[in-house]
């Protein structure tokens, strides 16, 4: 096997083999939409970041059987560290030559993501590529985070619950905020350790809540909101794999700590997917961080992964060439 540079010359066939593993978890996800199952598409992307970055293209018998492109991100994940990165499409390798290939790749690459100063090396895997997985893992990257999917059809059983659940209005948009400062600061607690985020403000809540493709969810106790569960329409914020008109994503869930393991957050997820039905959406849609056990605990209950991200940030990182 040989490594090489990804010349223009090398795209019909880096597309061709991407859309054909994608086509293997489709299979396996009938929910997951058919975003990116397009060569055209697939062959578009990949030249725009080639204009920016180099690329690799592993050769047996001078067949592509793999390929590596990335992009360097400079405020990786809100944290403050550069970052090399390849999206789920950015990368693709065809069995059985997962292990051999990622590893000559990953070798080749990481001189030069180590010379642009990068603290973090990460990458999107298709999750049903296991040897891919294992691949990775072998060369230091440890899970970061799952994308994640599930048919809009309501959920089959539901726990009792003492909490009331309703849809939030403008009037929310104060307990909200309040709740959003909470939910932030809850991350960068252990287990979790992740960088602070910026809360939303009220009024940031009542521009979302406006929109009519959008939704929260509150959890009451009493009259007293402990958690809600926000339903984007429009942006998705995760794998590209999960970017369509068809699916509503879920960019924020919090419940306050003594109301956890109630029934409340399965209560606000069954509303919302049947809300979400009715204005017409296939699928729902939703990224969490594998290094949150009380996430990872619920959101694989009710959904399937798609996309498994993974980080490794190396002991020495040189400064920029």
């Amino acid at each position: 096997m040989e490594i090489h540079p990804f010349t223009p010359a090398y795209l019909p066939a880096a597309a061709e083999l991407f859309v054909q593993n994608f086509r293997r978890l489709r299979h396996s996800l009938p929910a997951l939409p058919a975003t990116l199952d397009d060569e055209a598409l697939l062959s578009r992307n990949l030249g725009r970041l080639l204009d920016a970055r180099p690329g690799l293209v592993a050769l047996e018998d001078g067949h592509l059987v793999g390929y590596l492109v990335s992009m360097i991100l400079d405020d990786f994940r809100r944290a403050g560290r550069r970052a090399a990165y390849s999206p789920e499409w950015g990368h693709a390798v065809a069995a059985p030559y997962q292990a051999r290939a990622y590893r000559m790749l990953y070798r080749a690459v990481a001189s030069d993501w180590a010379a642009r100063g990068c603290q973090v090396h990460a990458i999107t895997l298709l999750a049903d590529d296991t040897a891919a997985l294992q691949t990775w893992f072998w060369n230091g990257f440890g899970m970061l985070v799952v994308d994640a999917v599930r048919s809009i059809q309501p959920l089959e059983r539901l726990p009792e619950t003492q909490l009331s659940i309703r849809q939030a209005t403008v009037a929310d948009a104060t307990a909200l905020a309040a709740l959003d400062v909470e939910h932030c600061r809850y991350y960068t607690q252990p287990p979790v350790f992740m960088a602070l985020r910026q809360s939303q403000t009220a009024e940031e809540f009542r521009q979302f809540i406006a929109q009519p493709g959008n939704s929260l969810w509150l959890a009451l106790d009493g009259e007293q909101p402990v958690g809600f569960l926000r339903l984007d329409g429009y942006e998705n914020d995760g794998a590209d794999a999960l970017s369509s008109g068809a699916v509503v994503k879920i960019n924020g869930a919090f419940l306050q700590a003594d109301y956890r393991q109630r029934g409340g957050s399965t209560a606000m997820l069954d509303a919302a997917l049947r809300h979400h039905a009715r204005l017409g959406k296939t699928c729902c849609a939703v990224d969490f961080e594998a290094i949150n056990p009380d996430a990872v605990a619920f959101w694989l209950r009710h959904f399937q992964p798609v996309c498994l991200s993974l980080m490794r940030c190396p002991e020495v990182v040189p400064p920029p060439g």
